[in-house]
């Protein structure tokens, strides 16, 4: 058993003793097994410091925080039929999966995944993952508990270490206080691709939209720093909680060592009992200008246009706003949209998701000619960058979110990426600042500006 923080003995011998009865309870047979219990003691608000093998995923402005440590199932997926590989994949988990929550708390398990805008690879990542963790950290408002997953094949005594092992290293990590967000010089060393070839693909774009050949296209950069000192992902995300409280935030730890983090705007779909519910996010002003200028609004009418037609096979009721809010975060403001719409019976989050992305928000419109026309160019997503990250609770219930203002660190080196919707109107050097001023909100971050 992992050793004890010094102010929660007392929580992990309780587990300890409660974990082992309802395993000798509930253990044996084939499928998986999932005991919740409250830990009331937790202070569960924050990616934990000194953890490096976790996906941690939260909506701060609902009271929502999950936290994934250990890998009791797992499924990757590529190619077109990706999103049903998973959901498959996620049915037949569940066919097999009995889930006990001992303190009537209401929390369930839940499968943390994710996956990258295209449908073949992924660079150093999966291109899509689905995974169920051993440990599941959740709050959900005041509430906190520590949902445990095993094979229920597995030896009741490795089960019970291994899980023990788990919740020694999350309670000590909570035990401390996230390093304060320090001042750090950063020096920009590559654009990918460099400023010319980029405006050069703008220019392009805007030609070939006014030719008919497509409505929007969203063409995508990304820049690499390098700090003084090796970044430390829950400074960071302490950080964008700060600046960010009303966006969603993720941090994903990969084995190969690499960490991708962020505080994305956008939404692409949650489902909760049947009502689902899908941001539209086009449109951006960086500089105190107007949002309702044609541009900015013929660009949001194609996303929200777009999520309607997705959604209207399989949803018996839509509520679409005539007009879009201005959603403003800090040095950025964007119009957005909030779809909601009711799910047709036996409808599951992963069909929302194969239905919905890409949306014109990050791909552009109409959608296959734009990947196609993305293809053409030479358009590189590295990770999971414009894809999605989110979670899948044991009801099906769940919500994906769009994998943006976000950065890939490797010790002392980040890339970050932005990208800027492209349509009739466009002026390449204004979409450029946009992209700039897209990646000063991770940059200001980085480098301990909060």
């Amino acid at each position: 058993m992992a050793q004890p923080a010094h102010r929660y003995p007392s929580l992990l011998q309780a587990l300890e003793t409660r974990l082992g009865s309802l395993l000798r309870q509930h253990g044996g047979g084939s499928g998986l097994l999932s005991l919740t219990l409250g830990t009331p003691e937790l202070a569960f608000d924050r990616l934990p410091e000194g953890l490096n093998n976790c996906s941690y995923w939260a909506r701060p402005a609902n009271g929502r925080f999950l936290l994934g440590l250990g890998v009791t199932a797992s499924v990757e997926a590529q190619g077109e039929g990706r999103f049903r590989a998973l959901d498959a994949a996620f049915v037949e988990y569940r066919r097999l999966w009995q889930a006990v929550d001992a303190d009537g708390l209401g929390f369930q398990p839940a499968a943390l995944a994710g996956f990258a805008f295209g449908q073949e690879g992924a660079g150093d990542v999966p291109n899509s993952r689905l995974t169920i963790p051993t440990l599941l950290v959740q709050r959900r408002e005041e509430i906190c508990a520590m949902t445990f997953t095993c094979d229920r094949g597995g030896s009741p005594d490795a089960v019970l270490a291994g899980w023990m092992t788990l919740a020694g290293e999350v309670v000590a990590a909570l035990d401390r206080n996230a390093p304060p967000s320090a001042a750090v010089l950063l020096q920009r060393f590559s654009s990918q691709p460099d400023d010319a070839v980029w405006l050069a693909r703008v220019a392009r774009a805007v030609t070939d939209i006014h030719a008919g050949e497509l409505d929007k296209v969203v063409l995508a950069r990304s820049i690499r720093v390098r700090s003084t000192q090796p970044f430390v992902p829950a400074a960071l995300m302490a950080a964008l909680a700060t600046r960010y409280p009303g966006c969603i935030h993720f941090t994903h730890f990969f084995p190969g060592g690499g960490v991708l983090l962020g505080a994305t705007p956008e939404s692409l779909v949650s489902l909760a009992a049947g009502q689902v519910v899908s941001d539209a996010l086009a449109g951006t002003d960086w500089h105190s200008g107007r949002l309702d200028d044609e541009k900015s609004l013929h660009e949001h009418r194609l996303v929200v246009n777009a999520i309607v037609r997705a959604l209207e096979p399989v949803c018996g009721f839509l509520q679409i706003p005539a007009r879009p809010k201005v959603f403003e975060l800090q040095e950025l403001r964007h119009l957005r949209s909030v779809i909601r719409g009711t799910a047709d019976s036996g409808v599951s989050l992963l069909n929302l998701v194969e239905r919905l992305h890409p949306t014109p928000a990050i791909g552009g419109a109409p959608a296959r000619r734009a990947l196609d026309w993305l293809a053409r160019h030479g358009e590189i997503r590295r990770g999971w960058y414009s894809g999605a990250t989110g979670w899948i609770g044991y009801d099906g219930d769940g919500e994906f979110a769009v994998a943006l203002r976000c950065a890939w660190l490797d010790g002392n080196e980040a890339e970050l990426y932005a990208g800027a919707g492209i349509v009739a109107g466009s002026n390449p050097r204004a979409e450029l600042e946009e992209t700039e001023a897209k990646l000063n909100a991770m940059l200001r971050v980085l480098g301990g500006q909060v």
